[in-house]
């Protein structure tokens, strides 16, 4: 079967210039849990899904997000009683504010471009100029801090007691759509929620950073987010 990565549409929203909000699973969980947290509250419409070849069902490295080319991890279907479900990357939408909110999936090593590059084409095809990514780094506290691809949203953020933090690397999904976001003219801006590394399982959620980072991204949006 010939390698491939696709886009269903369920539903075209009408969207004008919409802000993207992307997670993903990471360090402690953060990213996933704090877009779980969101679309919870917004109640947003799936109104797309991203399937590729290149997801993996079992995952042979650990954590999920750190690729490597001789371990692609097994392919399979989720399944939730009688429904089955291909894992995918989830697209939503919210009208107010306007959202596209991005439940992301992590590819194997050689499918993780390809991937973020079709997320990038469905971000541009709906006029997103601007994207927020929710995710987390190794630090005690419970501050946020941030990243961005322009000077002048790092200043935006110093406005509200928000400054840069993190040095490293930024590890699958989120990193990539946020990085390659930047070389299509989308400015982005990353919330780190700060969590202590789970050196057994570095997945295990932080669901208290992930509030953190809600908080924040609630400031920057002028919406009140009350996680449960």
């Amino acid at each position: 079967m010939e390698a491939r990565t696709w886009i269903e549409y369920i539903r075209k929203p009408r969207l004008k210039e919409p802000v993207a909000v992307v997670g993903s699973p990471g360090l402690r969980s953060i990213g996933r849990i704090a877009v779980d947290y969101l679309i919870q509250q917004l109640q947003p419409e799936l109104f797309a899904e991203l399937y590729s070849t290149h997801f993996p069902i079992i995952y042979q490295t650990s954590p999920s997000y750190v690729a490597q080319p001789a371990f692609p991890g097994q392919a399979g279907v989720i399944m939730r009683g009688s429904h089955v479900e291909l894992p995918s990357v989830k697209f939503y939408a919210s009208q107010n504010p306007e959202l596209v909110i991005t439940r992301g999936y992590h590819a194997n090593f050689d499918g993780q471009y390809e991937v973020a590059e079709k997320v990038l084409d469905l971000f541009e095809e709906f006029g997103v100029k601007r994207m927020v990514v929710l995710a987390g780094y190794g630090h005690e506290g419970r501050d946020v801090c941030c990243a961005a691809t322009d000077p002048s949203i790092v200043e935006q953020m110093e406005k509200h007691g928000i400054g840069v933090g993190y040095v490293g690397p930024f590890y699958g999904f989120s990193g990539l759509v946020f990085g390659l976001g930047k070389l299509r003219g989308i400015k982005g801006l990353c919330l780190f929620g700060r969590t202590v590394p789970n050196l057994e399982e570095p997945e295990y959620p932080d669901p208290e950073a992930a509030k953190a980072v809600l908080n924040s991204l609630g400031v920057i949006l002028g919406i009140e987010i009350k996680p449960q």
